[in-house]
């Protein structure tokens, strides 16, 4: 891992911090993760629609493309040949 910049920042700051501090900054960070994935499944969520080609990595670890047949709250329908997944929608990446 590559100690540069701001993670080697991070990397020496810890070795000074209070637990209280390191608390707090494990929780800012974690919040920040979060926020980035809500954004990032709105996003994908909002441009999604019926008939769009997705791509995602299956069961056997291999990426598959497949076109959309319902988006749903946290899912969408996907339709791979002739099988029928049940992806979330985190997991989804627009097929190139």
């Amino acid at each position: 891992m590559n100690m540069n910049g701001l993670l080697g920042i991070i990397q020496t700051s810890r070795l000074t911090m209070s637990e209280d501090e390191l608390s707090a900054a494990i929780d800012l960070l974690r919040a920040e993760i979060q926020f980035r994935r809500d954004k990032s499944f709105k996003s994908m969520k909002m441009s999604m629609k019926k008939g769009d080609a997705v791509s995602f990595i299956n069961n056997d670890g291999e990426r598959v493309v497949g076109e959309v047949k319902k988006v749903k709250q946290k899912k969408a329908l996907v339709i791979v040949g002739s099988v029928q997944w049940d992806v979330p929608i985190g997991m989804l990446s627009a097929a190139r």
